[in-house]
């Protein structure tokens, strides 16, 4: 599970109160600024950690499009990367949109997502901090990000997968994703479980001139769901829990060339996540109750492409999806029983 650790650590631990801290966010002022604008700004900063996951939760079903023979299954591990786009690596700040929160100089500005460079204190602008009577309390640097394109290939949102596909009947295969709530890191109070269901259905068998064809094409459907429990200060009943569900509907297409399947796909997904901050935080004069609730949704066209290398019973495979936070998935896995093609026409060399 050491995958799944990873990812909890950067979109879930990045956003407790401590990794806050490290990236420059004073939590406290803004919860004295008032909830409406602490939420407002956590909303724009946090944003492309958890749309990146969003997007990631609907990769890596399928490297073929030819279903399982009855009973046939197969076993995968993968590891999607939601690439940040450009635009989010900054949020524009107006001073209009806030009640307590302003600039200390000027009227808009971009600010540095989670996920956009890390910043110094001298390239960031100002903000200045006033309590619900209109007094200013303080004055900061805006938060800065977390500079991950310093450490790393690329600006990405990680995703790892584990999934069992089994072969039905009548060219159906039934895909499982399942971690049961298990505990991760040094304590017992922080918890993910992950559940997701997909069927794959051959429709070329269903199609009396397209199945004479030398190709697989088929349909999926899946359904994902994340769930993550993380502990700020379990003794002082404080957690962060973030949800996430995902949904795929795609017409898939393969060719196979001896040990080499190249494989596509076109269709429809969207996600939802849900980020929470419970228990109760005290600031100088306030204590505050489950302060943060912020919601994000995405959805649009889904196009992959991908090839996949079969050695034996070993799988080897990787595909980049087309959407507005670009997917790269690579994985490996192992397959029995592969369904047979369903022509007999031979392999014409192009096609």
């Amino acid at each position: 599970m050491r995958l799944y650790t990873k990812i909890v650590l950067i979109v879930g631990l990045s956003f407790s109160l401590s990794n806050m801290a490290k990236a420059q966010f004073d939590f406290d002022s803004f919860l004295e600024a008032g909830l409406a604008d602490a939420n407002k700004l956590l909303q724009s900063y946090l944003e492309p950690a958890f749309q990146g996951i969003g997007y990631g939760i609907n990769s890596g079903w399928y490297n073929t499009a030819r279903p399982h023979q009855t009973l046939g299954f197969d076993l995968n591990v993968s590891v999607s990367a939601a690439i940040v786009p450009t635009g989010g690596e900054f949020f524009t700040f107006n001073n209009s949109e806030y009640s307590n929160v302003r600039l200390s100089n000027g009227t808009s500005a971009q600010l540095p997502t989670l996920f956009g460079p890390n910043l110094g204190a001298d390239d960031l602008p100002e903000l200045t901090f006033f309590d619900n009577n209109g007094d200013q309390t303080i004055r900061i640097s805006a938060p800065t990000g977390l500079g991950i394109e310093e450490e790393f290939p690329t600006n990405a949102v990680p995703t790892p997968m584990i999934q069992l596909g089994i072969g039905l009947v009548k060219g159906t295969d039934l895909k499982i994703r399942y971690v049961p709530n298990i505990s991760i890191g040094d304590d017992d109070e922080s918890e993910i479980k992950l559940f997701g269901i997909g069927l794959m259905h051959d429709i070329k068998q269903h199609l009396p001139v397209v199945k004479a064809l030398p190709f697989d094409l088929s349909v999926f459907v899946g359904y994902t769901n994340l769930k993550t429990t993380l502990a700020v200060d379990a003794d002082l009943n404080q957690f962060a829990e973030f949800e996430t569900t995902g949904t795929i509907v795609q017409a898939l297409i393969s060719k196979k060339l001896a040990f080499i399947t190249a494989y596509g796909g076109l269709g429809y997904a969207k996600s939802k996540t849900t980020f929470g901050l419970l228990g109760q935080y005290s600031t100088e004069t306030t204590t505050f109750t489950d302060p943060i609730n912020l919601a994000y949704d995405n959805g649009g066209v889904r196009a992959n492409v991908g090839l996949r290398i079969r050695l034996l019973f070993l799988n080897i495979f990787g595909e980049y999806a087309f959407q507005e936070y670009n997917t790269a998935t690579v994985g490996i896995g192992f397959s029995f029983r592969e369904g047979k093609s369903s022509t007999n026409v031979p392999i014409v060399p192009g096609i």
